[in-house]
């Protein structure tokens, strides 16, 4: 608020003030004021009730002046509300401390209040007057912990609500999930982007529905999870140990009952039952309670990072812990605006190479989430998608899964950063060099043919347990290099309520992995040599201008032919849309698949007409089919389609069919002899290469007005089809493989028998396989081995070959 603006209030609010005072008696037309402004500001819910009038309609004098009172009351207190706020934001704007927010707040005192003590006695003087006169607004201050950490008991920690004579205790303040669960539901609009999920529910609703993995709720996962939100599912609630708050599973439930996982319980809800903590070992008497799915509770992603908060290295490094919302679509949920801090973690004060450091911050987060998931909590919900309609609701919450680097993941899922066992998630082993202390994991070729098995969590929880309570840092090391462990991580007590899996649910580093490491560095090198292009290594031509592209076109082979020119950007598809983009590439839908999606302004044909022809978007084509069926069709969109790593350059546009009489002939323009055609208003997708030349539509002579039908006028230009090459992925050779070589003259590929394998060497002893001179009757397609046995270099060869022995010949 301006200083003019609060001028103009306070002197409103002043003259209202000294009006009270001077007058004793209200005149009519003063209690009809009052009352609109109590319609207009909605005072009722102050404490003004219709009481206070008589029963003729008119107010008493005292009433009158205790309504008066009110206003002005309310009126300050909007007025020192917004003031504060405003307050509050410079204060984050220029990162200043509190001391320096209560300056600002005295300087806004004076200049509002101008010394009247009607208004100043509402004008808070402390930090603490600040969040109680904002707490009628929703705020709510984070919640004060101290935690004892400590390297003399490197397996123990305390967290308490307030602070011991302890000179290792950490101050930390948290953010709680349920005020911003309160705060998210309070918003429709927010509510409307939280349900993302539910309106595209058929995605992972149904095992038989073929679909693209674009979102989160695509994937296994989250299908594995659709009870929590499917109305029609019912499941036993889990329960709340009552001396540990751990959680008890409702398959430990189920076990008490004598009942398989896969037995309802509804039957069964009235009775109590003993069931005990598998932490504690405490029994207790417990009644089990059954839920149904809400399609409006919420899945969140967590995430942990650390980082220098000043621009050079110092010792004072910290972290935070934060969640987004996975129900939420990608492009919402990956703003900066989504990211919730739930706490700052002072990591320079935590001690060195302790594993259970973050354990205590942690901790609260988990003991949130096992309370919104047991007992839910009461919201006003606000939203009315998909036929929910807004009102009192009980939502639950579940962390779908947890991010963040390879240091961090490795530290709250407390993983060993190499070692003998460096993954995970499978059981490949290390081998140690004999002039060195670092593992190293080679052998790629053989395990991508041939996969370490996976690791499962149930075989490893007791040695993570023992690692845990390990307190002899030279065995608790050992321990950990041979298992690839250093604790149990405290997001394990998920597990039992609803099968969150530390070894999956973690997710992989995306940022740090081989693919963005060492292949970037190597590709960076390429770039910078000339060896490779920026097009090729994106598997699609880009040009940022025509100009460009017609350079790129004289230079290159058939893969520049085609070539998408102007601004690009990343987009998505229907399920509709995609069925039809596999069915114009005749390719098989897969159950699961990724699918990227980039959409340009126009592509550029080099081979067509002279010197290329640039096709925009709006523009009209000819289209032939497989049959050879010409067809126009206006270009809507160009895409490039990225199916299971491999691109397609399709344009999306609106069908036009060719105008019949009513006797069934085509309709002819007269003068110019051209075909008419009409608009069937249905999109239809079609590979670039199927574009035989631009057309143009010119409306009906007769119609020009309002037309329904247009005129072909056709340019007549040829174009030549676009080619793919293949992309070579590196092959673990056996013996009796029949396998393609590449040859070391240009681009001649040979058939080769593989007799022996050397694994020391990388080379392969083979026959090669050619066509019989003596046998020309023999087809194409036959070859006969050669003679003399040969060494060839893995690196030559291409893959497997396809086809069989027949006889002595390869029938390829």
């Amino acid at each position: 608020m301006s200083g003019d603006e609060l001028e103009a209030c306070s002197s409103e609010i002043a003259t209202v003030a000294n009006s009270n005072q001077s007058s004793p008696f209200t005149t009519a037309t003063d209690c009809g004021d009052v009352e609109t402004m109590l319609e207009a500001e909605d005072f009722c819910a102050g404490g003004i009730e219709c009481t206070l009038q008589n029963e003729d309609g008119s107010f008493p004098i005292e009433n009158v002046e205790r309504m008066q009172g009110t206003v002005v009351d309310h009126k300050v207190k909007c007025i020192i509300r917004e003031a504060v706020l405003g307050a509050m934001k410079i204060q984050s704007e220029f990162s200043s401390s509190r001391a320096h927010f209560l300056r600002v707040l005295n300087y806004g005192r004076d200049l509002f209040c101008k010394g009247d003590p009607n208004i100043i006695k509402y004008w808070p003087k402390t930090w603490q007057d600040c969040i109680s006169l904002l707490s009628g607004e929703g705020y709510t201050e984070a919640i004060q912990y101290w935690i004892c950490l400590n390297r003399e008991h490197p397996c123990c920690y305390d967290i308490t609500n307030h602070q011991k004579n302890c000179a290792s205790q950490l101050t930390y303040y948290y953010l709680s999930l349920h005020d911003k669960i309160r705060r998210w539901c309070s918003n429709p609009h927010f509510c409307e982007k939280m349900m993302a999920h539910w309106k595209e529910r058929d995605h992972w609703l149904s095992n038989e529905v073929l679909f693209a993995r674009n979102e989160i709720w695509d994937g296994e996962r989250f299908k594995e999870l659709s009870w929590f939100w499917n109305p029609e599912a019912r499941w036993v609630i889990p329960a709340l140990c009552p001396n540990c708050k751990q959680v008890v599973g409702s398959q430990s439930i189920k076990d008490e009952l004598g009942l398989s996982p896969e037995t309802h319980i509804e039957e069964h809800y009235e009775c109590s039952i003993s069931i005990q903590c598998p932490n504690c070992y405490l029994r207790f008497e417990h009644k089990p309670k059954v839920t149904s799915g809400g399609p409006r509770n919420i899945a969140l992603i967590g995430h942990w990072d650390g980082w220098q908060p000043f621009s050079t290295s110092c010792k004072h490094s910290c972290g935070a812990i934060e969640v987004s919302i996975a129900t939420m679509k990608k492009s919402d949920r990956c703003s900066t605006e989504e990211v919730y801090v739930s706490g700052f973690v002072p990591s320079y004060l935590l001690p060195n190479k302790c594993p259970i450091s973050l354990d205590p911050f942690l901790e609260i987060l988990v003991k949130e989430l096992e309370d919104l998931f047991v007992n839910g909590m009461v919201v006003e919900y606000t939203g009315s998608s998909e036929g929910l309609p807004p009102g009192k609701i009980v939502i639950r919450c579940i962390l779908l899964l947890w991010t963040g680097d390879y240091p961090a993941q490795a530290q709250v899922g407390k993983f060993i950063q190499g070692g003998i066992r460096p993954c995970r998630r499978c059981n490949v082993v290390g081998a140690q060099g004999s002039e060195s202390t670092h593992y190293y994991y080679g052998n790629y070729r053989y395990h991508s043919r041939y996969p370490s098995d996976e690791r499962d969590l149930n075989m490893f929880v007791q040695t993570m347990k023992d690692i845990e309570c390990e307190d002899r840092p030279t065995v608790h090391a050992t321990m950990a290099r041979e298992s690839g462990f250093t604790g149990l991580s405290i997001l394990h007590r998920l597990y039992a309520a609803y099968g969150f899996n530390i070894l999956k649910d973690l997710t992989f580093d995306a940022m740090h992995d081989v693919t963005l490491n060492i292949i970037h560095h190597h590709l960076l090198r390429y770039l910078e040599a000339g060896i490779l292009s920026r097009n090729e290594i994106d598997g699609y031509v880009h040009a940022s201008t025509i100009s460009e592209a017609v350079t790129m076109a004289k230079h290159r082979d058939v893969a520049y032919q085609s070539i998408l020119v102007g601004g690009k950007k990343y987009t998505s598809l229907s399920t509709h849309e995609v069925t039809e983009v596999f069915r114009v590439l005749k390719k098989q839908q897969l159950k699961h698949f990724t699918l990227a999606v980039i959409q340009a302004p126009s592509i550029y044909m080099s081979q067509h007409g002279l010197g290329g022809t640039l096709y925009r978007v709006g523009e009209h084509v000819l289209v032939s089919d497989d049959a050879g069926e010409l067809s126009v069709a206006k270009i809507d969109a160009i895409l490039a389609v990225n199916i299971e790593e491999e691109y397609h350059l399709l344009l999306k546009g609106e069908e036009y069919a060719q105008s019949v009489t009513e006797t069934g002939d085509s309709r002819i323009h007269t003068s110019s002899e051209n075909p008419f055609v009409e608009s069937t208003s249905s999109m239809i997708f079609f590979p670039c290469k199927s574009i035989v030349r631009k057309v143009m539509l010119f409306p009906d002579p007769d119609h020009l007005h309002d037309p329904y039908m247009y005129v072909v006028i056709d340019h007549q230009r040829p174009f030549i089809p676009l080619n793919k090459e293949a992309v070579i992925v590196p092959h673990f050779p056996e013996a009796g493989d029949m396998v393609c070589v590449r040859g070391t003259i240009g681009n001649e590929v040979y058939f080769a028998h593989i007799q022996s394998v050397n694994k020391n060497s990388n080379t392969c002893q083979v026959y090669f396989y050619g066509n019989d001179p003596g046998h020309p009757s023999i087809s194409a397609s036959k070859y006969k081995r050669l003679k003399l046995q040969e060494t060839v270099h893995w690196s030559s060869i291409l893959g497997t070959a396809k086809g069989q022995f027949i006889g002595h010949y390869w029938v390829a």
